[in-house]
């Protein structure tokens, strides 16, 4: 991992199309961008160790990090998969402490970093800023809590199913669905909270009902009012 500092035209870039500061003006933006440096990270890579005092707020401007939580002996949970124009470590900035998380990247990426202090400084002087940053933190609060209750009272076919949903897009011209998995199954099944065996099963599963059709990273939906039936708020099938 290499922090590069002659990236002006990059930050400023990438600050100005980021909506967590949508509306922030033009002089505010290359202020900000004068103060930040860029990370370049390997896949791989830890971009923020776990119990560490984070610099700022970081910004992805291309590739993709998962936030990770590691306990030893345990398999990883990825609480977050972050790409392209989002941000992490907004709390433990703004409140200078040590993150809770390990930030790891799955690709080859850049991140900018934008320092504690400038962005208490943008919170002085941009109410807009501190809206969008409250809720964004708000949102995130929201997502935990959901995140908490999935894993608690949904099974692994309902959370299967509820990530699949959540990613279905109409295929043009013949009314049906796909998925394209963003990341790894690896990833996909650390991210629902399971070991990759168990997901490949509930994947088998699936298609053996006739409700998917897997190749791949490519996942082809031939029934989604059943997938919808096992959603939580329906009756658990799986």
């Amino acid at each position: 991992m290499t922090a590069l500092f002659k990236q002006q035209p990059f930050i400023d870039g990438v600050l100005g199309n980021t909506p967590l500061f949508a509306g922030i003006p033009r002089d505010e933006i290359a202020a900000l961008a004068s103060r930040c440096w860029v990370v370049a990270a390997r896949r791989g890579d830890t971009l923020a160790g776990s119990g560490e005092r984070l610099p700022g707020l970081f910004v992805m401007g291309y590739g993709q990090a998962t936030l990770v939580l590691r306990a030893p002996g345990q398999r990883e949970r990825v609480l977050r998969i972050v790409t392209a124009g989002q941000s992490f470590g907004a709390a433990a900035a703004v409140l200078g402490r040590a993150s809770g998380y390990e930030a790891r990247a799955l690709v080859d990426a850049k991140v900018i970093v934008v320092p504690s202090a400038s962005i208490g400084g943008l919170m002085d002087r941009q109410p807009r800023f501190s809206r969008s940053l409250l809720r964004m933190l708000a949102e995130r609060v929201l997502d935990l809590c959901a995140e908490v209750g999935a894993g608690s009272l949904h099974s692994g076919g309902q959370r299967l199913a509820s990530y699949l949903d959540a990613l279905a897009e109409p295929i043009q011209g013949n009314g049906g669905w796909s998925v394209h998995l963003p990341v790894s199954k690896t990833v996909v099944a650390a991210r629902l909270g399971m070991k990759k065996e168990t997901l490949s099963r509930l994947l088998r599963r699936l298609a053996a009902d006739g409700l998917i059709e897997v190749s791949r990273g490519e996942i082809a939906i031939l029934d989604r009012a059943a997938l919808t039936r096992l959603l939580p708020a329906h009756r658990d099938r799986m």
